[in-house]
């Protein structure tokens, strides 16, 4: 049996990500950034530089253990754990009545169309049923308040909904009417924090043991949680955003949650879509650990493996028709820092039951079949089997405004990382 050799990077290779990445610290347009790439046998490349507390280089420099606000990286993490109970037979993934018995809080919600001129709500019953599919491929018509103000966000303020990263907050911080049929559009949500509901309610177990015990404890790592311990607050890096001025200049902010003022105590409902903080080398352990099912069992069976990268939203094509799910795909990925068109536009990108898919070559690097995704303050991963890597890259900057900088870092280091693969 031939035997295909794993990529690998030289020690020129690592000296010139190094020299990327100490060039784009010093330019100084976001905060400080982390680089890491791994193959399916360990890491090729982990490296971090810049002030932990951006402008305050006294209190020290990033490194290999350096902690982050992770927010929809943990999406991810999440959809494994429904991968694995569908391969326990546990959960079925159209299985109408899943929702119907397991989440009975989500399964009576409407579709909330708008609003009448006295302010009362416009309620139509749903006529396609809520699958744990549609919750994970953002097509169950659920949405989070910052994407859609005028109705979920109004719904929010007058029905007094928690902030779901709120002290002790419960299952109540995600209980609100859909914006659409299920199955009818892409509309990225809180559809993942409702499947990791799913997956407590099956199992029994808060989602952050469930974790500890089929995910992260297989895979060795111990700095990844839902909870802001002493050791994660003391290796946090400080979150930034930028100021109103036309220089928007770099500032120290807290983001959706304080985590340096955050007791462990006080966190309630595990949000299985935005919930961890932890340090983004052990989420690489994670992603190779993932790599690996591509030619044996574990976190999940090797016959799972291709589920990762098969696309899981409606055909393109429906009755004659284009399904607007890949439209409005492509406008989260542009919303994301998406540039090339192909996959701005939704054309060349689709979704699997746990991540947005590459449909074919990035010119950056990426090979067809990568599946991705991020958080919101600028954390990214991938894994490209094609290529057999993995990688992350990011910083912590909560800046929706205009993100040319921090693109442009992502791609110079995944351009950079391909050229220098032997």
């Amino acid at each position: 049996m031939t035997v295909t050799p794993k990529p690998q990077l030289s020690a020129d290779s690592k000296a010139a990500l190094d020299a990327l990445l100490a060039e784009k610290v010093a330019e100084k347009k976001i905060p400080a950034i982390f680089f890491g790439a791994s193959n399916a046998d360990g890491e090729l490349y982990f490296n971090a530089m810049g002030d932990k507390v951006f402008g305050e280089p006294d209190k020290g420099q990033i490194d290999e253990n350096t902690t982050v606000q992770l927010f929809s990286q943990t999406k991810f993490i999440t959809s494994l754990a429904c991968l694995q109970l569908w391969e326990k037979g546990l959960v079925d993934y159209d299985d109408a009545s899943l929702s119907e018995k397991h989440l009975p809080e989500l399964a009576s919600q409407q579709v909330l169309e708008g609003y009448n001129a006295d302010g009362t709500p416009i309620l139509v019953d749903r006529t396609a049923p809520l699958t744990l599919r549609r919750l994970l491929t953002h097509t169950s018509g659920l949405s989070y308040n910052f994407l859609k103000p005028e109705l979920i966000g109004r719904w929010e303020m007058t029905h007094n909904v928690p902030s779901f990263f709120a002290k002790n907050v419960g299952v109540e911080s995600l209980v609100e009417p859909l914006t659409f049929q299920p199955g009818a559009q892409y509309g990225y949500s809180i559809g993942i924090d409702w499947a990791g509901v799913l997956v407590m309610r099956i199992t029994g177990m808060k989602l952050g043991a469930y974790f500890d015990q089929h995910i992260f404890g297989p895979c060795g790592v111990k700095n990844l949680s839902f909870y802001p311990t002493p050791e994660i607050k003391d290796r946090l890096m400080q979150l930034c955003g930028r100021d109103d001025t036309p220089e928007r200049n770099l500032i120290h902010i807290a983001g959706m949650r304080d985590v340096p003022n955050t007791n462990p105590e006080d966190i309630g409902l595990h949000m299985g879509g935005a919930g961890l903080v932890g340090s983004p080398r052990d989420y690489m352990t994670v992603l190779r650990n993932v790599l690996q099912c591509k030619d044996k069992d574990g976190l999940i069976k090797q016959s799972t493996f291709p589920m990762l990268f098969e696309n899981a939203l409606p055909p393109r094509e429906e009755e004659g028709k284009s399904h607007n799910c890949y439209a409005h795909l492509g406008g989260t990925l542009t919303i994301l820092g998406e540039t090339e068109p192909q996959f701005a536009s939704g054309d060349k990108a689709f979704h699997s039951l746990a991540l947005c898919v590459y449909d074919a070559d990035s010119e950056y690097g990426r090979k067809k079949g990568s599946a991705f995704w991020g958080g919101i303050a600028k954390t990214k991963f991938w894994i490209d089997p094609a290529s057999g890597i993995v990688a992350v890259c990011g910083t912590q900057l909560m800046d929706q405004i205009d993100q040319t900088a921090t693109v442009d870092v992502w791609k110079a280091y995944e351009r950079k990382l391909y050229d220098m693969l032997e």
